[in-house]
């Protein structure tokens, strides 16, 4: 599914790029989890929405009662108790013809306070056919935030000697 977006005006009069994170139906209303573009740590907010027959949103309302945000709130920490293993076990990659590549992530270490990990092009039931390492930056919730490269030769080599182990325990 493509990412939707959508405008409103923030507190100070400015127009702003929303990102949907997620759409739903509740009893008389439905409802978009979204953030602001551009801001960095955007948190999820909410609103009241119309939604057509395609997933678009519109005609937007502020939510009204404590009973309404409280179903709001248990349905976005539903959400991330769902997808929090995903987030953690996965991570998507833009290549440069600007296509996402999902991956899995398949081991996580940490060697004298830096992250690495292994990593394989996620293809549907069949044994990753290449292997590759990263060091990491993690989020909040564990998820992959940004890749860093294996900078050192002594680097590389105690990411091979700690790949070369896993081998070992798998045989």
């Amino acid at each position: 599914m493509d990412e939707q977006f959508f405008k409103l005006l923030n507190e100070a009069g400015e127009e702003v790029v929303c990102r949907v994170i997620f759409t739903f139906d509740a009893e008389e209303h439905s409802y978009v989890l979204y953030t602001i573009e551009g801001e960095e740590n955007a948190e999820i907010s909410a609103l009241r929405c119309e939604l057509d027959d395609n997933g678009e949103v519109s005609d937007f309302a502020p939510l009204e009662t404590e009973t309404e945000w409280e179903m709001v709130q248990e349905v976005l920490n539903t959400l991330v108790d769902e997808f929090s293993d995903d987030q953690t076990n996965y991570m998507t990659l833009t290549n440069e013809d600007g296509e996402d590549i999902y991956c899995h992530i398949l081991h996580r270490f940490d060697v004298e306070g830096k992250s690495y990990l292994f990593y394989a092009i996620d293809e549907e039931g069949e044994e990753p056919s290449e292997v590759f390492a990263s060091a990491y930056i993690a989020g909040e919730n564990g998820e992959v935030s940004e890749l860093l490269p294996i900078e050192t030769e002594a680097e590389w080599a105690m990411v091979e000697k700690v790949l070369a182990s896993l081998a070992e325990v798998a045989e």
